[in-house]
């Protein structure tokens, strides 16, 4: 989406707009804009204005008679322009602090644990996905042999976790194949999950292409000895989602209805957290409204940050809330969390 070009006029009104409607949670008019307005305006003189950022996109008027709210396309800019993370006040630190609690005692309990703190602090939904090898996706895969007919298969993943498995060779596979089954795995499927990979190298079995044919028929019956359960229902945890509901974007009861039933799909948010998980290893992702593909159809900010969690493989957390989001509070609390986590962990 490109950012539009606004004069200077412009872009303050468009800011007090959206603060405005980020503190009052209603359509803002004409003339409550210009009491806010830190410069003296008539009301004339920012409706005016207020059509040509109509024009742009970036505000639009629910009603005739109502006062403008601000798009994505607003919030994106707004967030993109002038938005900082701040840190936590006292009272949130402390909070978010207690949701540290247990980390090294039982990750599972814990992440739970954090992902109810997190949405009764940030005042959203939260969703959990820790990362198994059924999301993990191939970077480089090894096979080292460790006796006559036993191996290790190696596989290192894209958010660098290491997962190894103590397999047989009845096949009796000499070293040198291992290696170059391994080599052979890493340059053709890269970037694909365990599940994704079987399925290729089942296609190109059917297929009987003659290249490689061998090796790939040598791959597919290690990747078979390589329990994963691609067909449960992921792990998903979800925190907070009756607040939604007393939001004014979701009193309409047939919608929130609606968003109930997607937030139930944990097919849904797994692949949500899973596809932005990579880049949020480095630093909080944040998808407004139709940017995140999972949730296009309703007026959603999603803030998605992945961590490690040592020998107990990496988490990826979400916080969801309406657009009227608090972003720079959020965003604060979120990152400063997350580098305890980290810390934590080494």
């Amino acid at each position: 989406m490109s950012q539009p070009n606004l004069n200077p006029r412009g872009e303050s009104v468009l800011r007090t707009l959206i603060e405005t409607y980020l503190e009052a949670g209603e359509p803002v008019g004409s003339r409550l804009l210009a009491k806010r307005f830190p410069e003296t305006l008539s009301s004339a003189t920012i409706r005016s204005v207020l059509a040509d950022l109509e024009d742009a996109s970036l505000v639009a008027q629910p009603h005739t008679s109502a006062g403008r709210v601000p798009t994505e396309r607003a919030y994106r800019y707004y967030v993109d322009r002038w938005v900082r993370p701040l840190p936590p006040g006292p009272e949130v630190e402390s909070r978010l602090a207690a949701a540290l609690l247990g980390l090294e005692l039982d990750p599972e309990a814990w992440i739970r644990h954090a992902s109810r703190t997190l949405s009764e602090v940030m005042g959203g939904v939260c969703v959990a996905l820790p990362m198994a090898l059924t999301q993990s996706r191939l970077v480089r895969l090894e096979f080292v042999p460790v006796g006559p007919a036993r191996f290790v298969a190696v596989w290192v993943g894209s958010l660098g976790e290491v997962e190894h498995r103590v397999m047989d060779n009845p096949w009796n596979h000499a070293p040198e194949v291992l290696t170059e089954l391994g080599n052979y795995a890493t340059e053709h499927f890269a970037g694909l999950t365990l599940a994704e990979m079987r399925f290729r190298l089942l296609e190109v079995l059917r297929a009987s292409a003659a290249e490689g044919e061998s090796l790939r028929a040598r791959l597919r019956e290690l990747a078979a000895g390589w329990p994963v359960d691609a067909g449960s229902d992921p792990v998903v945890v979800v925190s907070g989602l009756v607040k939604l509901g007393s939001q004014p974007e979701f009193e309409d009861v047939a919608r929130f209805r609606a968003l109930v039933a997607a937030f139930e799909e944990h097919g849904r948010l797994a692949r949500l957290l899973n596809a932005f998980a990579e880049r949020a290893s480095d630093d909080i992702q944040l998808l407004l409204g139709t940017e995140n593909p999972y949730f296009e159809a309703w007026p959603l900010a999603t803030a998605v940050r992945t961590l490690a969690l040592g020998p107990s493989g990496f988490v990826t957390f979400a916080v969801v809330s309406p657009l009227r989001m608090d972003y720079g509070r959020v965003m604060g609390g979120l990152r400063w969390w997350s580098d305890q986590v980290q810390r934590r962990q080494g």
